[in-house]
């Protein structure tokens, strides 16, 4: 089994490339973490947006360790920005049979900061963003590829991944 994250600072791709590559692989899933909890929630359950999201990488972590035990899938998709110790998590899930894989998307900033396809950026999130860019998410040290798509199509970015994974 591959486990494959696509990460990356907010608006950079994540989910678009994530859905695309899974309906180009025979046998994949794609999860929508932010999908795992939402915001009502975490509103409901009084979690801090850093709480949220470990609840929610806590609800992914769970699934996957189902689909691994199941053998349901043969990769497994999700798009999150991730950290140096849930990668390190993650990556612990490998053994003869289950292979972990980081892909970063690293659109330049100022492309990064433009709505992109449907979606327009609110303030918070411009900020979040230009917070993830000096925070380093587009070129984290624990990258197994790391794709400038600010030039690339969806799909262009997906043959890329795809290419690295043959």
């Amino acid at each position: 089994m591959k486990i494959i994250n696509i990460n990356g600072p907010i608006n950079s791709g994540k989910s678009t490339v994530s859905k695309l590559l899974a309906e180009q692989i025979p046998n994949a899933l794609f999860i929508e973490v932010d999908d795992l909890l939402s915001d009502e929630e975490q509103e409901t359950l009084g979690l801090s947006m850093e709480k949220g999201w470990a609840e929610r990488t806590n609800r992914l972590s769970k699934m996957i360790v189902k689909y691994k035990k199941t053998k349901q899938y043969n990769v497994i998709i999700f798009a999150y920005p991730i950290s140096k110790n849930l990668y390190n998590e993650w990556k612990a899930w490998e053994d003869e049979y289950t292979c972990f894989v980081n892909v970063t998307l690293a659109p330049r900033l100022d492309v990064c900061l433009q709505n992109r396809g449907n979606r327009e950026l609110d303030a918070w999130e411009l900020n979040r963003i230009r917070q993830m860019y000096d925070e380093g998410y587009h070129k984290p040290e624990f990258a197994d590829l790391i794709i400038d798509n600010s030039e690339q199509t969806p799909q262009e970015t997906v043959n890329e991944i795809l290419a690295f994974l043959r």
